[in-house]
């Protein structure tokens, strides 16, 4: 099995890290520590958008941008509805801290004076990222683990916000979270669904589960393939697609971008924030693990 782990830049100079094993091939930058790009026998199982910035302190829409230490709008303090959506962590440069055999990527982002004005509380946060599996079994493994060293309870929210390429939105569908409860978010959503069946996409959605179970497949016809989402201590899940209207607001998307990919988000947001005692550390994990659909 051949494979390594490389430095690297993305298209605007960015560092980046690039993790090589078999036919596999990962990107992941500096900013953000975001995984740009995962691909499998020549094929991204990740989606960017049509027109990607990679701008110095700003995430690119696509790939895996991480949340945290908020999800959604900023309400943890009096500056609620000024600071940008889904926390700090995807526009700050992360240290890599390792590199290496596996192949494997880690990277470290701790609390500093910045993060203390909106987020008072002393966090170290990891991210590892690495390769693994066979030819019929070809996985990305990412690993976030959350430190708490101040003297406080800290509570957090954080999510892998996941976007996948399915060829055709339309056709795509989530198993895994038939009657899982859930909240609707969507501006204009669809009238009704079934929620024993799985998840389609039939208009902008934007639904986040509670109490989701540790397996869901992304099942993506137009592409003639599945995505595994393997997930551990993640409570929540988000599911996501911005459909006609959505996406005429969205930065670095074309008109049609919406048609091509769905987000799933690994995630413990709302009523599964983290609460997370002084000196104590939480691990979320999600492995994806591709195959051909059946």
């Amino acid at each position: 099995m051949t494979g390594g782990a490389t430095r690297s830049a993305d298209p605007g100079g960015r560092e980046t890290v690039v993790l090589t094993r078999g036919d596999q091939c990962a990107e992941i930058a500096v900013c953000g520590a975001q995984a740009l790009s995962w691909h499998v026998a020549g094929r991204d199982v990740l989606w960017t958008a049509s027109h990607p910035a990679y701008a110095p302190g700003k995430a690119v829409r696509g790939g895996i941008p991480v949340v945290f230490p908020w999800f959604g709008a900023y309400t943890l303090g009096e500056r609620s509805g000024e600071l940008p959506p889904h926390g700090f962590a995807r526009e700050r440069d992360w240290r890599l801290t390792a590199l290496g055999d596996g192949p494997r990527a880690a990277f470290e982002l701790r609390a500093d004076d910045a993060s203390r004005a909106v987020f008072p509380h002393e966090f170290r946060a990891e991210l590892e990222f690495a390769l693994d599996g066979a030819a019929d079994d070809a996985g990305l493994r990412i690993t976030m683990r959350v430190h708490n060293e101040g003297a406080d309870t800290m509570v957090f929210e954080q999510a892998l916000h996941t976007y996948f390429a399915v060829g055709d939105v339309r056709s795509a569908e989530v198993r895994g979270l038939e009657n899982v409860s859930f909240a609707e978010h969507a501006a204009l959503p669809e009238a009704a669904w079934d929620c024993a069946a799985p998840l389609r996409f039939r208009a902008e959605t934007d639904r986040v589960f509670q109490g989701v179970p540790p397996r869901l497949e992304l099942h993506q016809p137009a592409l003639r393939r599945r995505v595994r989402l393997d997930a551990g201590h993640a409570a929540s899940a988000i599911v996501w697609n911005p459909w006609i209207e959505k996406t005429k607001r969205l930065s670095q998307m074309a008109l049609d971008d919406w048609q091509t990919f769905c987000c799933i988000e690994t995630a413990n947001a709302r009523d599964n924030a983290v609460r997370l005692p002084p000196g104590a550390s939480h691990v979320m994990s999600l492995r994806l693990t591709v195959a051909p659909l059946a």
